[in-house]
C-alpha cells in the first residue's frame, strides 16, 4: 500500500467517472448515483452489476435509454495503484419510482463481452488442446478491452463440430473436459482481466493478504488505518460439513460406466476422493476423514462414445475428468462462507487471501498458550477469493467477499 497517510478513513474510494454513453455522447451521472454494486465470480463467465438512480433531470426520459447505451464506471482507493474502470452494456431498468419532481430507478449492467457473446454463434469444427481452444475462441469472437490470462498448460484436447453455439457455451462445453493436474478448469472474468484457471492452480498463489476477524467482544482494536484495512468486520453463518450431501453428490466417492456403441463393449471405473487427493503436493489436509462412511456404487453415472467412429475421432476419455471433475468442483463450493471486509480496488477475485480466525473461547490463564493455540485450526488458514460484491455507496467501497478452502491446517479425525 502506498502514500496510506493520504487515506482519511478505512474503505475511501473516489469515484473518477460514472458516464453514460449513448448514440456517441458520454453523459456525466456521477451526481445522480447514489448507489453501485459490482459482481465478479469465478462461477460465472462474466461481471454483472446495478446502479440505483436518483434523478431530477428526466434524463431516462431525455435520452431515452433504449438498449443502445453503455456506461462506464472508474473507482480508486487513495493510496493505491490500481483502479476499477469497466465499461459495461446496460442490459435493463427496472424498479422505477415516480415522484413529483424526481424518479427513482435502478440501472442493471452487464459485460460488453456477454453482449457480444449473446449475438455471436459458431458452427464449425474446433480440434486441438482444450486451453488454445478457448484462447482462440476467446480471440476472435469475444475479446474487446480486456487480456485473456492463462495460468497453466493444459493435458487434455478434444474435439467438437459446434452446433451453432455460442462463445461462451462452447468454452464452458470445453472447460467441463479440460484437465491440468485436476479437472476444476474454470473461464471467468476479474476486474482486471479474464482467467482460465483451474481451482487447484489458484490456491497454489501467494496470499494476497492476511484479514483478522476480532470479535465485537474483544478489547482489541486497531488504531491505523492498514491494520483497519485488514480487519474481517462480519462472517456470515459458516455451512461447515454436510455428510449426506456429499455422499449423494459423488463427492466422497463413485463410479462411472462408459459404453463405446461403436466397439460394443463396456468398462467400469472407480473414484476415491481420499486416495486421489494424496496425489497433490500442494494440498493441507484432507477436509473429511478417511474412514467417512463411502461407496462408490451409490453414485455411478453412464456415459456413451464413439470411439474412432472416424479415423480422427479421439477418444473423450471420460476416466479422467467426469468424476473428479464433479468431485472438486463439489469441493469448491461446499467449504465456503461470506466475509465483510472495507474495500479496496486492487483486489480481484481469484486470489487468495489468509485468514486468521480465533478459537470461541475464554482467555488462557495458564501462562502456556502460544498464539497458535489461540486460533481456530479449521476456519483460520489459507483461503481462495471465489466471488466479490463492491458496494460504492457515496465515498465509501466495502466488499462482501465469498471465500472457500479446500484443505485443513488439522485432521478431522
Amino acid at each position: 500500500m502506498e502514500n496510506i497517510e493520504k487515506i482519511k478513513d478505512v474503505g475511501e474510494v473516489i469515484t473518477d467517472k460514472i458516464t453514460i454513453t449513448s448514440k456517441g455522447n458520454n453523459i456525466d451521472i456521477k451526481s445522480l448515483v447514489t448507489h453501485t454494486v459490482i459482481y465478479e465470480d469465478i462461477f460465472s463467465n462474466v461481471m454483472t452489476g446495478h446502479v440505483v438512480i436518483q434523478d431530477a433531470l428526466s434524463l431516462i426520459t431525455h435520452l431515452p435509454l433504449s438498449g443502445l447505451e453503455t456506461i462506464t464506471f472508474a473507482f480508486r482507493s487513495p493510496g493505491f495503484k490500481s483502479v476499477i474502470s469497466r465499461t459495461f452494456y446496460i442490459s435493463s431498468v427496472d424498479e422505477r419510482q415516480l415522484g413529483e419532481k424526481e424518479q427513482a430507478y435502478a440501472i442493471h449492467f452487464i459485460s460488453t463481452e456477454a453482449l457480444q457473446d449473446n449475438v455471436t454463434t459458431i458452427g464449425k469444427k474446433l480440434k486441438g488442446k482444450t486451453d488454445d481452444l478457448i484462447t482462440k475462441i476467446f480471440n476472435e469472437h469475444l475479446k474487446q478491452k480486456k487480456n485473456l490470462v492463462v495460468t497453466e498448460r493444459h493435458v487434455s484436447d478434444t474435439v467438437l463440430v459446434s452446433p451453432s453455439w455460442s462463445p461462451l457455451k462452447i468454452i464452458n462445453w470445453i472447460c467441463n473436459r479440460s484437465y491440468t493436474k485436476t479437472p476444476n478448469v474454470l473461464f471467468f472474468e476479474g476486474n482486471k482481466n479474464f482467467y482460465l484457471s483451474s481451482v487447484n492452480n489458484l490456491m497454489t498463489q501467494k496470499p494476497y493478504g492476511v484479514y483478522s476477524f476480532v470479535p465485537t467482544t474483544s478489547t482489541s482494536v486497531y488504531k491505523d488505518l492498514a491494520s483497519k484495512y485488514n480487519n474481517i468486520t462480519k462472517i456470515s453463518p459458516i455451512d461447515f460439513i454436510d455428510v449426506f450431501k456429499g455422499q449423494d453428490y459423488g463427492y466422497y466417492a463413485s463410479s462411472l460406466i462408459t459404453h463405446d456403441i461403436t466397439l460394443k463393449e463396456y468398462k467400469e471405473f472407480t473414484w476415491n476422493h481420499h486416495t486421489e487427493l494424496a496425489k497433490l503436493s500442494n494440498r493441507g489436509t484432507q477436509v473429511f476423514p478417511r474412514d467417512v462412511p463411502k461407496n462408490s456404487n451409490t453414485h455411478r453415472t453412464v456415459r456413451t462414445k464413439q470411439y474412432k467412429m472416424f479415423d480422427e475421432t479421439p477418444d473423450p476419455y471420460y476416466e479422467k475428468w467426469a468424476m473428479q471433475r464433479n468431485s472438486f468442483m463439489y469441493e469448491a463450493q461446499n467449504l465456503r462462507f461470506v466475509i465483510e471486509v472495507p474495500g479496496k480496488t486492487d483486489i480481484e477475485v481469484g486470489k487468495t487471501i489468509e485468514c486468521v480466525i480465533p478459537k470461541s473461547t475464554g482467555k488462557d490463564n495458564s501462562g502456556n498458550a502460544t498464539y497458535s493455540d489461540y486460533l481456530d485450526p479449521y476456519l483460520s488458514g489459507k483461503y481462495l477469493i471465489t466471488s466479490i460484491r463492491h458496494s460504492f455507496l457515496l465515498n465509501k467501497h466495502e466488499m462482501l467477499l465469498e471465500i472457500m478452502k479446500d484443505s485443513f491446517n488439522k485432521p478431522l479425525g
